[in-house]
């Protein structure tokens, strides 16, 4: 017997995820691509769980992500083909696009993938989260 999975992404939103992620969390150092390569597959995993409605709308999105540089930016490109600052400058002008329909686009996917994007353990620690040594400061507070 053959275990199933859900996979939601189809192979065009693979590379518009890694390169969201990109833009987003890209902090200085660029995110490694074995690093982008799972967070897409941790993304997939997770929206895959969804409604079939809903699986279809964030696919929509994403097809709309791939041709805002058009709208937002006048560059006739696939938002996965572009640098990374022109990927960041079309996500700021979606942010505060007066079309509501970028803006949600925007926020839809940052929200869930900052969400997945922040439960990794390396993101915690790059945050300064102490991570389990954490329970030591609740005990001596119990304590005190």
């Amino acid at each position: 017997m053959k275990d199933f999975q859900r996979t939601t992404l189809r192979p065009r939103h693979r590379p518009i995820i890694a390169k969201l992620a990109e833009a987003y969390f890209t902090d200085g150092d660029p995110l490694s691509p074995g690093r982008l390569s799972a967070f897409t597959d941790e993304v997939d995993a997770a929206i895959s769980n969804a409604s079939k409605t809903l699986r279809f709308g964030l696919r929509l999105m994403l097809d709309a992500v791939r041709f805002a540089p058009i709208f937002m930016i006048g560059r006739f490109r696939w938002f996965e083909d572009l640098p990374l600052d022109e990927r960041v400058r079309v996500l700021v002008r979606m942010e505060h696009s007066s079309v509501m329909t970028f803006t949600i686009i925007f926020v839809a996917w940052k929200t869930l993938m900052a969400m997945i994007f922040f439960e990794d353990d390396e993101a915690l620690r790059d945050m300064g989260y102490p991570g389990p040594e954490r329970a030591r400061y609740k005990l001596a507070l119990a304590k005190g």
